[in-house]
């Protein structure tokens, strides 16, 4: 009898044994479903933040779409560029509401605030938003990479105050899509009557009112149909000629920088 009991304690003993060790891995597999768990659920919040900035990133593919959806929201007209120089006031145009409503965005995103003026041409043109610099790269960086589609209107010229956007190297010849944040700003000349007579190659016609401009006021004609105007200038004219006047080396960049304060949309 006591041989019985020894043998059926040694076979609950080994029973239990067992147990224990066939428990242990079920307990590591429900650590590793929690853990994995815990691994989905922070991946998925990633991918939330991922869908939620891809929401608010602008590329070429939906750069209509995002500055048309803006602008129907944001209806400002006028914009003030503000510096040590002085201040000039714009309107911008209904006709370029693309355009319109990035600059106002960046304007409102106080993109420009303490940027400079990078390149000045006297007698031509005044320019900014230099995406060669490392802090607006990352700065435009966090809004997108894109190209804004051309919005050229033969009623919208580069007489003087005019406002528009630079076109890159390798859209000139293939859409003149504009640069996002590289504008610039016309001083120009006073046009003589006979640019105009000439027989023009370049398809460019001009109305009377149009040509009285350029040769009363002045501007830079040799600039329209290949560039976006999206406004102009409405006060500031002295300031303008100011910066204008800033001397520059070879390369026309300015010889002290030309800071613009900010810009702001009202």
């Amino acid at each position: 009898m006591k041989l019985f009991y020894y043998f059926l304690s040694l076979i609950l003993i080994s029973t239990l044994y067992n147990c224990g060790e066939n428990e242990l891995p079920q307990i590591s597999q429900s650590t590793d479903i929690i853990e994995k768990n815990e691994e989905l659920i922070e991946i998925d919040s990633i991918q939330l933040q991922i869908d939620e900035l891809a929401k608010r990133i602008i590329t070429n593919r939906n750069v209509e779409k995002k500055l048309s959806e803006y602008g129907d929201v944001n209806t400002e007209r006028v914009v003030v560029i503000y510096t040590k120089h002085g201040r000039m006031k714009f309107r911008l145009y209904t006709n370029t509401p693309l355009h319109r409503a990035n600059f106002i965005m960046l304007s409102k995103l106080k993109f420009y605030d303490n940027t400079l003026f990078y390149r000045i041409i006297d007698n031509f043109m005044i320019q900014g938003g230099n995406s060669d610099d490392e802090q607006m790269g990352i700065k435009f960086s966090s809004i997108g990479r894109y190209r804004i589609p051309n919005e050229i209107n033969r009623n919208n010229i580069h007489k003087k105050g005019a406002i528009a956007m630079a076109v890159p190297t390798e859209e000139q010849d293939f859409g003149k899509k504009s640069s996002a944040i590289n504008f610039y700003i016309v001083e120009g000349r006073k046009i003589n009557v006979s640019y105009f007579s000439k027989k023009r190659n370049d398809g460019k016609k001009y109305t009377e009112s149009q040509k009285k401009i350029y040769t009363t006021v002045g501007g830079a004609p040799h600039l329209d149909r290949d560039y976006t105007v999206f406004g102009e200038m409405i006060s500031g004219f002295g300031t303008l000629d100011k910066i204008s006047r800033t001397k520059v080396d070879k390369y026309n960049w300015p010889k002290q920088e030309v800071k613009i304060d900010s810009i702001r949309a009202y």
